[in-house]
């Protein structure tokens, strides 16, 4: 007897086994997504810090960040000229200038994600968390 073809067994075994892998790679994909989505959350929260540090230098020259007046508050909107929101992030950054030296720490929050009162030593796994319904990095008093 000649066999020309497959059983609906072995046809059905080996759709079984193809969505088995489907669903394990599926996961992995996602995962990697999500892991991508925060390193560039943290690589634009990263470039926020450095466009509020350039732009309290610059206040710093003329004037407007002084001893008397050591701490400056930055808005996401403040920063127009040296931050590119492209994503419109909500947030802000806290500067202070003290013997010489700028402490800067800030907030920042997209549609899925959120970093608060970081500085530049942020983890990618504890630091960005899940944004939560109503929750959101808050702007300057």
């Amino acid at each position: 007897m000649r066999k020309d073809g497959f059983t609906l067994i072995e046809l059905l075994a080996v759709i079984v086994i193809l969505a088995i892998l489907m669903l394990v790679a599926g996961a992995n994909v996602f995962g990697i997504l999500d892991n991508a989505q925060k390193g560039a959350f943290k690589t634009e929260f990263l470039e926020l810090l450095n466009a509020s540090r350039t732009k309290a230098q610059i206040d710093i020259m003329n004037g407007k960040i002084t001893g008397n007046n050591p701490t400056k508050c930055y808005n996401i909107s403040d920063l127009g000229d040296y931050f590119d929101n492209k994503n419109d992030y909500v947030g802000h950054v806290d500067v202070t200038y003290v013997n010489g030296k700028l402490s800067i720490t800030g907030s920042m929050s997209s549609d899925k994600h959120i970093i608060e009162n970081k500085g530049e030593d942020i983890d990618t796994d504890t630091d960005i968390k899940e944004l939560t319904t109503g929750s959101a990095a808050s702007l300057c008093p």
